[in-house]
């Protein structure tokens, strides 16, 4: 089976650090978003991969992935930003009618996707999508469902009478590409893939669902990637060297990646320290992570995201539940509130 993960969202919603860097790519507990999703794919015995981005950033995915992966992607452009139906479309030759999986890349998920491909490709079905009960699904695409039937689909309703989401992991056969080119644009100016879906459903053909209990998250707020990061560093194991803490305490599971070092500190994890970062006479609180060439020095910090270069100097007060871009400098002025909550694209100087 093949595969296809969907990247070319501008994340309007998480600038400015999108300014700089793709969603999928942002750092989740030192390791790209997208990265988590790969390797649920290879697991699965997925390996022929398509990932559909945009002009502007084709290069930087193909620089990250090239540096992890041992393989080659196929890489699609998506010319236009107009709609899930639209980007799957540009992948039509590369599925060349065979059935396939495709994953939105701000997706998160602890499933089996062996387990889920195999039950489709033992069935004769058309598509199947797997579905979610959540507490606000006005934020979704919904699913309304009777009689063990999908019976109507709505994208993002202003109110809904229905609690089942539609997650972005989908199941299809060639058809899906048919109905992408039989719809219409919608209100909201995008070609909706919940349109395509319906458009099958209408035409008889044969569309299954799945309500899954396991964990699932669609990412597309600061919230969300915090939330995200502390439930990725509760999975981490402690891993360092002796010679990397030198008179510090530290609790709870730490990794600390070639280089890094902790002194004269106090670390409670899960915490995660990318390469030759150096944390000095500071307080680091659970659900930090910190990606590479990060100094952090007299500073207090949890629940937190530190992109890499980042430099923190001298913040006695606290900074959490913060996402810091890459080459952040952070240095006291003057007085600090107790606690400081701060998002910053890349670059940024910032005196407190």
């Amino acid at each position: 089976m093949k595969g296809v993960i969907l990247c070319a969202g501008k994340g309007t919603r998480l600038k400015p650090i999108t300014n700089f860097i793709p969603k999928p790519l942002i750092p989740i507990a030192n390791k790209p978003f997208i990265f988590y999703t790969i390797e649920s794919l290879l697991k699965a015995g997925v390996d022929d991969i398509a990932i559909v981005v945009n002009e502007e950033n084709i290069d930087v995915f193909k620089k990250h992935l090239k540096h992890k992966f041992q393989k080659q992607f196929e890489y699609i452009i998506q010319k236009e930003s107009n709609g899930i139906a639209k980007a799957l479309l540009e992948t039509e030759s590369f599925i060349n009618d065979e059935r396939f999986i495709m994953i939105l890349g701000d997706n998160s998920f602890e499933l089996d996707l062996g387990v889920l491909i195999n039950d489709f490709n033992l069935s004769n079905i058309n598509g199947k999508l797997f579905l979610k009960e959540v507490k606000n699904p006005e934020k979704f695409g919904v699913a309304y469902v009777g009689n063990n039937k999908i019976i109507n689909l709505v994208e993002k309703p202003k109110q809904s009478f229905s609690n089942l989401a539609i997650t972005g992991i989908y199941l299809f056969d060639k058809n899906i590409f048919k109905a992408c080119k039989e719809i219409k644009v919608s209100k909201r100016g995008e070609y909706e893939i919940t349109d395509a879906i319906k458009w099958l459903l209408e035409n008889n053909y044969d569309i299954g669902y799945e309500i899954i209990d396991e964990y699932w998250r669609d990412v597309g707020s600061y919230f969300d990637l915090i939330e995200e990061n502390i439930n990725k560093l509760n999975s981490i194991n402690s891993g360092f060297k002796n010679e990397q803490i030198i008179n510090s305490h530290i609790s709870g599971k730490i990794f600390l990646e070639k280089g890094a070092s902790i002194s004269n500190s106090i670390v409670r994890g899960p915490v995660r320290v990318g390469k030759n970062s150096s944390i000095k006479n500071s307080y680091i609180g659970p659900y930090t992570s910190i990606g590479k060439y990060v100094s952090i020095e007299k500073s207090n910090i949890e629940c937190s995201i530190i992109l890499d270069n980042c430099s923190i100097i001298s913040i006695g007060k606290m900074i959490d539940n913060s996402i810091l871009g890459e080459g952040t400098i952070i240095m006291k002025k003057m007085g600090i509130k107790d606690s400081n909550s701060l998002i910053t694209g890349t670059d940024c100087t910032i005196y407190l």
